[in-house]
């Protein structure tokens, strides 16, 4: 073989090599010993502490979700964010009345306004935050127009998905970790909405994440489901998360869900099945959003099959809606971070648990989040 063919043979097998190299899918480490109904390892009032972690980026946040009996609902979320030296402390809290009106307040605050004891424990951002621990964790967020005070009382006890945090990268590279510290709760208090008070029961939910990893190494788009079934007796929830990496981890999912009866957690897995469909246009942005959602288990000791249906659009809560109207275009360039996308949910179970089938009829909050692409 000539010199030259050689030289273009070599050269061609060492493109193909970088080509190669280039596409070669980064693995996903997920939840140590697998999500199942009982992990093997203690959650304590540690695991909702307040951290400090080196690197770069750290973040972790506590989140409440409530539906109320009377049709209304809403995410309250405390979070503490973390790039290289700035740091931002956060409350959040999205509620929609009976009516399916939507009313949004957050306050942001300096480190310095942050309390944490953790003999309670305790966790306080100004004058908002939560207390207590299994049964009974108190919530109080006083932000201007939107007053809340609300009492969970547990119904089941805290749970995670496996032993451990999920790995991107590496089996010690950057990771992510969830404790559902209140898998189901019913709830009780008050909401001032706009000078109106209302006194409120219903159910509720609420889980402490922690990560190093950045969102868009973690994740293209999500979805999750918090539902309710209402019912004092026979009552039903199914919660989920379901975390579709980007394609240079091979869109892998990062899965749990869990089914709660009367209490208690009967079935707690990663293999689900989920398909979106019936996409519409939410009005900002015109982003792409599933209004309907199709999951089902397909266990031989465990069947559960519906199609989530949202019903309403409630919240399209976008990070870039944080900066000033001039630095948009130079934000929409930079800040490549979800855009949070919630429904109100109303469709039916299909059940069948121990040899019994049942249709149960549920209500909640459907979110599908999108990290936007480059």
């Amino acid at each position: 073989m000539k010199a030259w063919r050689r030289c273009a043979v070599l050269a061609a097998a060492f493109s193909l090599c970088l080509l190669g190299s280039a596409q070669e899918v980064k693995q996903i480490y997920s939840f140590k010993g697998g999500v199942k109904i009982n992990p093997g390892v203690d959650i304590t009032k540690k695991e909702l502490a307040v951290v400090s972690q080196p690197g770069r980026f750290f973040t972790q946040s506590w989140t409440f979700v409530y539906y109320t009996d009377d049709g209304a609902g809403g995410y309250i979320q405390f979070s503490i964010m973390r790039l290289y030296t700035l740091k931002q402390i956060a409350a959040h809290h999205t509620h929609f009345t009976p009516e399916g009106k939507m009313i949004y307040r957050k306050e942001i605050l300096s480190p310095k306004d942050l309390k944490w004891d953790e003999k309670e424990p305790r966790l306080m951002f100004g004058s908002s935050g939560w207390s207590g621990y299994y049964p009974e964790f108190r919530v109080t967020v006083p932000l201007e127009g939107l007053e809340t005070y609300l009492t969970f009382n547990c119904e089941t006890p805290p749970w995670r998905p496996g032993q451990g945090p999920v790995h991107y990268g590496s089996p010690d590279g950057d990771w992510y970790d969830l404790i559902v510290f209140i898998p189901l709760a019913r709830i009780s208090g008050t909401i001032r909405v706009e000078g109106k008070e209302r006194r409120v029961t219903g159910w509720g939910y609420a889980d402490h994440n922690t990560q190093t990893v950045w969102f868009n190494t973690q994740v293209e788009h999500l979805y999750a489901l918090r539902s309710f079934s209402g019912q004092a007796a026979n009552a039903w929830a199914v919660q989920f998360l379901d975390y579709h990496s980007p394609a240079e981890f091979g869109n892998q999912r990062v899965s749990w869900i869990v089914v709660i009866k009367d209490g208690k957690m009967v079935y707690a897995t990663d293999r689900f099945e989920l398909q979106a469909s019936n996409w519409s246009k939410e009005p900002r942005r015109g982003r792409e959003y599933p209004q309907e959602v199709r999951v089902s288990v397909k266990d031989p000791e465990f069947k559960l099959e519906g199609v989530i249906r949202g019903i309403r659009l409630l919240d399209v809560l976008d990070v870039r809606d944080q900066v000033p109207g001039w630095l948009e275009p130079l934000a929409s360039r930079l800040i490549k971070q979800p855009a949070f996308i919630r429904q109100k949910a109303e469709f039916n179970w299909k059940i069948n648990y121990q040899g019994r089938e049942e249709t149960v009829p549920v209500n909640g909050i459907l979110e599908y989040t999108i990290v936007e692409k480059e």
